[in-house]
């Protein structure tokens, strides 16, 4: 995938930490499907350490202490804005990278990242979650996969070369980075999930509005014309389905593994 300037993405997510949560239904209710896998993981004993990796304002590691409200919940995020709204809410939270993660080995039971690994290189990110799991640890996550948004990039592709949306890393792939980091049991499951807006204006808003703006090193640096950006929302707006809103797909990868004992 396209290399990532990870101090924008800091940039992008502090500057949407006071909006976040009022706009982020749809990371919402991922992190609330994924938490729907809790009571059937495939551990004998609850976890004592959990990290709330890529923790945002905390809504996840909030669910993770409601499941478990006797463990120690550490929340770790890129932008230091999101750690803050994240120790608000009453859950320990550093500011970290998860491709270095700012912990020693072995530190956690469960490892818990939602929506937050698709700004990583997979091979670095999966390693360092499985260094710090303890043996027997399990990995529980959520990321983006390839075909996200690809109304979006469907609807400037003709205009220009410049990509609007990062070419995420395939299910495979990240099947093939677990395995490489060391996990087993691994189980991968990639669904699309398609959000509805009002109109055009609204859609590229909630996307900005959480800080999902950025993308690769081909990313446009001048101002798009009034006319290509016309003809671009033109050919969205043809894809009204019959409630007369406009979709966006985003492929969501779920994804299970658990560290050997």
């Amino acid at each position: 995938m396209s290399e990532i300037d990870k101090s924008k993405v800091s940039a992008a997510f502090d500057r949407a930490a006071g909006d976040y949560d009022a706009i982020a239904q749809f990371q919402h209710q991922v992190c609330e499907r994924l938490a729907a896998t809790l009571p059937t993981m495939e551990n004998d004993r609850e976890p004592a350490r959990i990290l709330d990796g890529g923790c945002g304002t905390g809504y996840g590691a909030s669910l993770l202490r409601r499941q478990w409200p006797d463990a120690l919940v550490i929340g770790c995020d890129l932008a230091p804005e999101m750690a803050r709204k994240t120790l608000a809410r009453g859950i320990a939270s550093v500011c970290g990278d998860l491709e270095r993660l700012p912990f020693a080995d072995a530190s956690f039971d469960l490892a818990w990242s939602s929506l937050a690994l698709q700004w990583c290189k997979p091979a670095l990110a999966y390693a360092e979650l499985q260094r710090v799991l303890a043996p027997g640890g399990i990995l529980l996550f959520s990321t983006l996969g390839p075909n996200t948004l690809h109304e979006l990039e469907s609807a400037f592709g003709s205009i220009d070369a410049h990509r609007r949306v990062l070419p995420f890393a395939a299910a495979t792939e990240v099947e093939t980075a677990l395995a490489t980091a060391g996990f087993e049991r691994i189980k991968i499951e990639a669904i699309p999930w398609i959000t509805r807006h009002h109109d055009f204006k609204t859609l590229l808003a909630t996307i900005r509005g959480i800080g999902a703006n950025q993308i690769g090193g081909n990313r446009r640096r001048s101002m798009m014309g009034k006319t290509a950006w016309q003809a671009a929302q033109a050919r969205y707006e043809a894809l009204r389905d019959d409630a007369g809103l406009l979709p966006a797909t985003y492929e969501v990868v779920f994804g299970f593994a658990i560290k050997p004992k």
